[in-house]
């Protein structure tokens, strides 16, 4: 696939909680912080009414690009859940009882704010146009949901941007303003910034997370991201290129950003 893209699109998935559930936990469903790029590729494959385990090929990272920035702070909290014990076919029918499970919730830090991320997408087939019809008219096939089918989203449409609003640049000298969760390989040794321009303090978590599939649903690759948890910008210096895109929100007007991608 091209380094440099002609168009993307942008939207929010937003909601009042999330579980984006960490591949490697068992007994305790432990959450990411934001959704992994095998999520987001099933939450849009839904939309398009495209079945389970039937959309890895075309969500390679050969076709598809897709990019992920948190828009507000989160909280996590655990609670504990009762499932239905089955070891054995026999306790389908509920004879064995509940079995309680820790399940880790995402939350908006605020009360009065809900989840918000927003996506970024590119895809080298007629299936960008697809997917930009049904972000723009809301006929989605399947309901998108937050990780989990209890936590229904709301789905909204941001912006479709064209050739001279993306800028594909590589500055691997400076420190670069990074709205986007980056793959740790795309980092330079000791180029993490640890003081925004603003002159607040940032802090990094790195989470190993899933970045394709095969079929049969069997981990492709894998990724360890680092992500900033206080102001939702990174600054970091990156060995590799990355996006300057400019686009309209709704509501907060004209936004210049830096990007990268998830499969990069």
């Amino acid at each position: 696939m091209k380094t440099h893209i002609d168009r993307l699109l942008i939207f929010d998935i937003r909601g009042t909680m999330a579980h984006f559930r960490k591949f490697y936990t068992n007994s305790s469903s432990l959450s990411y912080s934001f959704p992994p790029r095998t999520t987001i590729a099933g939450l849009i494959a839904g939309m398009l009414g495209i079945e389970r385990d039937k959309y890895y090929e075309k969500f390679s990272c050969e076709k598809c690009k897709i990019g992920v920035s948190v828009r507000v702070p989160i909280r996590k909290i655990m609670q504990t859940v009762n499932y239905i014990r089955t070891k054995s076919l026999g306790e389908i029918n509920l004879s064995a009882g509940p079995t309680q499970i820790p399940l880790e919730i995402v939350l908006p830090l605020e009360d009065n704010e809900q989840l918000n991320y927003r996506i970024y997408f590119y895809h080298v087939t007629e299936l960008f146009d697809e997917l930009r019809k049904i972000l723009e008219t809301k006929k989605f096939v399947y309901p998108p949901y937050l990780g989990m089918s209890e936590f229904i989203a709301e789905i909204r449409f941001i912006d479709s941007i064209e050739d001279e609003e993306i800028e594909l640049l590589s500055n691997p000298s400076e420190p670069v303003e990074i709205v986007t969760p980056i793959n740790a390989k795309q980092i330079q040794e000791g180029g993490v910034i640890f003081e925004h321009s603003s002159g607040k303090i940032l802090q990094y978590i790195k989470e190993r997370m899933p970045i394709e599939f095969t079929l049969g649903r069997r981990i492709k690759k894998v990724g360890g991201f680092i992500y900033e948890k206080n102001n939702n910008i990174a600054k970091l210096k990156i060995k590799d290129n990355y996006y300057r895109i400019k686009y309209q929100d709704p509501e907060g007007g004209k936004i210049t950003e830096n990007i990268v991608f998830m499969e990069s």
